[in-house]
């Protein structure tokens, strides 16, 4: 089966309208472009979803069982998307910081202010000696890493954050 989002949307308007011309409205879209991807979707799927009598659209049991998969389609698009909203918004993910064992006397103090302004992050740190935090850093496995001096060798953004004693 070979079908599109935007397929499913369409889909979606006219099962929730039933009614072509109403989804056309809804979606901003000419009524015989929401036809032809209902069509498309139909000859997808190899069977009728809609059923027209006289000017009434009716969903067939294959329109019926399409319409129950494409709202949880929908549905977790639209979540997915809100989650993605929220890692933007530092409201929910995971932050992975390795940190030199220098820096563990201020950075659990920096780390609690940070967890009560985001309690949605997780924070996972890892105290560790240099070597490890160059690895880190080379093979990408924390988020922030916490050093007295960055290396040379490698093309990263360094910010000092405070002066290293």
């Amino acid at each position: 089966m070979n079908l599109t989002l935007r397929q499913l949307k369409i889909f979606e308007s006219v099962a929730r309208h039933l009614s072509f011309t109403r989804a056309a409205q809804e979606l901003h879209l000419t009524q015989p472009a929401v036809s032809m991807q209902v069509k498309q979707l139909e000859e997808s799927v190899g069977l009728p979803l809609f059923e027209q009598v006289g000017k009434k659209v009716f969903l067939t049991d294959a329109g019926k069982e399409m319409q129950r998969y494409c709202r949880g389609i929908l549905a977790t698009l639209d979540e997915a998307g809100q989650v993605f909203d929220e890692m933007r918004g530092l409201d929910r993910g995971h932050l992975r910081i390795a940190v030199a064992s220098t820096a563990n006397y201020f950075v659990p103090q920096l780390l609690a202010t940070f967890c009560r302004r985001h309690p949605g992050v997780k924070v996972s740190l890892d105290v560790t000696n240099r070597e490890r935090l160059l690895e880190a850093l080379s093979d990408n496995s924390a988020d922030l890493v916490i050093m007295g001096r960055p290396p040379d060798t490698m093309e990263l953004v360094a910010e000092e954050i405070m002066d290293n004693p």
